[in-house]
């Protein structure tokens, strides 16, 4: 029983990868069933043994994907130092993983560009409300972020806070911080799009690539 339950386990792994990178290569809309199974190495009634139909897999590669993906990159957020060097870093590290995880690169696609043919209702209404908690997820880390309401004493305690730009300072580098936090996701999306393109488009991967999107959040 064990051993039937982990090849359960593994099959269904399989076929969320096989999707989440036939979705982002041809598109939800264009995507069969079949070309999942296909992809996998896996006969379709595998698929859906596992997924009712192509809305059920698209909210199911979501689910997996989205914060074992994306949460070491927010968890530059978290760590120690001043509010301004962390905002770059992540910034940083949103570029690089852009260019160089494929997986980080297809979950940003498919969730971006997301789309269903007008014969598929449901799926329309899923897709875009997967897309639209994803994106009001992040809106809400970046506000709460520049508002300096997560362990606001981080950056003015001790000698760690430095003399640098941002030092000491949490909660006062944006006169608005929604609107800052709105600008950076439009930074983040832009460059999402930008990667599914063709990732050598992007910006440079280091602080030169990021002194735009990081000047308008920190005044």
């Amino acid at each position: 029983m064990r051993r039937t339950a982990e090849e359960a386990a593994q099959t269904k792994a399989a076929l969320l990868e096989a999707a989440l990178f036939q979705f982002a290569e041809h598109g939800v809309a264009a995507t069969k069933l079949a070309d999942v199974a296909q992809r996998a190495g896996l006969t379709r009634g595998a698929v859906y043994h596992h997924f009712t139909d192509k809305t059920a897999l698209y909210a199911a590669v979501i689910a997996n994907s989205w914060d074992s993906v994306t949460a070491p990159v927010w968890a530059v957020l978290d760590s120690d130092g001043p509010v301004e060097d962390r905002l770059r870093e992540f910034l940083v590290a949103w570029l690089r993983r852009l260019r160089e995880d494929r997986h980080f690169r297809a979950l940003l696609t498919i969730t971006l560009n997301a789309s269903y043919g007008p014969d598929q209702p449901e799926g329309i209404s899923d897709g875009r409300a997967s897309k639209s908690y994803g994106l009001a997820d992040w809106l809400q880390r970046l506000e709460t972020f520049l508002a300096g309401k997560r362990d606001g004493a981080r950056d003015g305690d001790g000698a760690g806070a430095g003399t640098g730009a941002g030092a000491g300072q949490r909660g006062t580098h944006a006169d608005d911080p929604s609107g800052a936090a709105a600008g950076i996701l439009a930074w983040l999306c832009g460059t999402a799009l930008l990667a599914a393109t063709d990732p050598d488009l992007l910006p440079p991967s280091d602080a030169s690539g990021v002194a735009l999107p990081l000047r308008g959040a920190l005044p």
